[in-house]
Formats: structure tokens, sequence, C-alpha cells
């Protein structure tokens, strides 16, 4: 791996200049949410298990990356993330109620009983403003993250714009991730808190990583070599069974953090030695935002339909392979139309001030 690659100049991400290989995580993160997405968690297999480990952890880690505490104000800061996650995030939720509000009435007028409208109209609609998955609150389930990115940045900067002890960062940040742990159980914080105060590890994590040289010294024999340790590692997570951000069921916490992170190391070494083999990653990656805000829709869509085409319910088809396939498919052909709309007519939607992904 060439210095250029691993000095940590080239490791501070600006608004113009792109950096390949985190584009690429992206890339490969989201389709592991995406793929993630397509059947069903509630018997999971050791392929989810795994999956599950680090995948939603890494995009906090890449978030870490991009960290410039020093660089703007906090008003700046702060107007520039509710335009770029909080904006998306309301637009996506209330398109998510919309589609649970015609499914809800047309399954009303057809007098059909189905699971997912148990809920009725208002707590998917107050689930809204509240930002925080489970019990119906949120019809587009993947937004959780967008609004956990939202406070998690947000507490991530303060934290290392004002804190000046290095020592001290780190103590804030895990007696948050501690108090987020703890809280869990108990009570569902609003605005993904939970999840975002747990995510705090990894965001700093990735902002620490920034500002590292450490890998610059390492021969590309040794890198290799970190790469296969990763790797074999994070095969063990089965030891903690499932997990999910989300809902900030992490098993044992050791485990959680130790697995979280040879998942993110395993990706990080692997995409850095992919070098140009991972443009198609890269490309991928900078459309991220958009798959994360509708792909669960389009999946939701595909899943009901093919459900009724077939005459059975949605748990059914979740717990098929052969028909999660067919909806990985057909999602996928959809998602390609419904991104290239949403970036080339809808950018507002995005946060974006008129300009196409990769402009």
């Amino acid at each position: 791996m060439s210095n250029a690659v691993n000095s940590p100049a080239a490791q501070r991400v600006s608004e113009t200049a792109r950096i390949p290989w985190i584009d690429a995580a992206k890339g490969l993160g989201i389709l592991l949410i995406f793929f993630g997405h397509v059947f069903s968690v509630a018997k999971p297999t050791p392929l989810y298990v795994y999956v599950y480990a680090f995948h939603v952890p890494l995009f906090f880690f890449l978030s870490g990356l991009t960290l410039k505490p020093d660089a703007e104000s906090l008003g700046r800061v702060l107007t520039k993330k509710l335009r770029t996650l909080v904006v998306p995030y309301l637009y996506y939720a209330f398109l998510g109620y919309l589609f649970y509000l015609v499914g809800y009435l047309m399954a009303q007028r057809l007098n059909l009983h189905i699971a997912q409208f148990d809920y009725g109209l208002w707590p998917p609609l107050w689930g809204i403003l509240y930002g925080s998955i489970g019990d119906g609150n949120l019809v587009n389930g993947p937004l959780w993250f967008v609004m956990a990115l939202f406070c998690c940045f947000m507490l991530g900067w303060v934290i290392n714009r004002y804190v000046a002890s290095l020592a001290l960062r780190l103590l804030l940040v895990a007696l948050l991730a501690a108090a987020g742990i703890g809280l869990a159980p108990v009570y569902r914080l609003p605005w993904s808190l939970s999840p975002a105060l747990v995510a705090l590890v990894f965001f700093q994590a990735g902002y620490l990583y920034q500002n590292s040289s450490f890998f610059k010294t390492l021969k590309p024999g040794t890198q290799w070599g970190l790469l296969g340790l990763a790797l074999l590692t994070s095969l063990f997570s089965q030891l903690n069974g499932f997990v999910t951000l989300a809902e900030t069921r992490i098993g044992q916490p050791p485990l959680y953090f130790f697995f979280a992170f040879a998942g993110i190391a395993m990706l990080v070494l692997a995409l850095q030695r992919l070098g140009e083999h991972g443009r198609w990653l890269a490309w991928l990656g900078q459309y991220s935002l958009s798959i994360m805000l509708i792909h669960m829709l389009i999946i939701k869509s595909a899943k009901v339909g093919l459900a009724g085409l077939l005459a059975q319910s949605v748990s059914a088809v979740e717990e098929s392979w052969t028909l999660g396939l067919i909806v990985l498919g057909l999602s996928a052909v959809l998602l390609v139309p419904a991104v290239w709309f949403m970036e080339r007519f809808l950018p507002f939607t995005l946060g974006k001030r008129g300009k196409r992904a990769g402009s």
C-alpha cells in the first residue's frame, strides 16, 4: 500500500476530494445492509449473525473519518447536518408513512388482516417525530440510522472540539456508550439516541484512525497478515449471537465491540488493498445515502406484492431463501431507477443544493 493512501493527510476527507477506499467501504456496507433487510431476522442464519456484527458500525467508523472539529463553527456544522441528514430523514420518513397509509386503507377496504398494519394510523405518524425504531414507530425502518448518525456526529463534534484531553475524550465516549447500553432495555430514547451513544465508540475510533500514521509504517506483507487475522477473528462473532445496533441489542458488550472492530478492520484493510479494482464499489458508495433512504420501501413493496401474488404471508416470503432471492433481485432492479430519480429530480430531499451525486 502506498504511503499516500495511509498518510494522515490522505485520511482527512473534504467535501470536494473523495477517498476511493472510503467510498468503496460505503458501497460494500450499503450492499450488506440491503441484503440484510431482505430475509427474516426472527431466526437469523449464521451469515446474518456475521454480517450484522459489523456492517452498521462500519458506517459510524467511516463518519468519524470525516470529522474536522476545528474547521467550522458549531452553528455551521449543525446547519449542515440538519440539511444533509435531518431533512432527508423527514422527507423519506413521511414517504414511508404514505406507503403505510395506502396499504392500510387498501387492507381496510378489502377486509384483509395484515399484521404489519396492526399499529393503526397514529403510532407510525408519531414515530416520525420520535425517531426511534420499534413498536411501529418508523415504517421506513432504516431511517433510525440517519437520525442516529446526526446525533452521533454532533456529539462527537462537540466532544472533540471542546474537550482538549484525549484521555478525557475517550472516557467521556466510554461513559456515554455505557449509558446508551444501560438505558436501552429500560427506556427507548428518542431520536435513536441509544444506538447513537453506542456508535460513538466507532465514530471516535474513525476520528483517531484519520489522524494515525500507524499503517504507514507497516509493510504490505504485514498488512495482509493483519487482514487474515481480522477475517479469522470476525468469524467467531457467532459466539456473541445475533446483534442489531438499531435496537441496541448487542449481546455481551466486550464481545460486541471486539467483533465489530474485527469486521471493520477486515473491510478497511481489504478495501485499501483492493485499490482500483474497487472502483465500482466506490461509485456505488457515492449513492449510499439515497439507497439507505429508499431501499426498505422498495423491499417491503416487493415482499407484499410477491406475498399477494402467491397468497402467502410476508413472513413466509421472508423465511424462504428462494422467495427471498426473488425479492432481492426484484428490489435491486427497482432500486436503480428509484435512486436515479431521487438524485436527478429530487436532490433537495437528499439535502443537496441541486447537485447530482459525485459532482
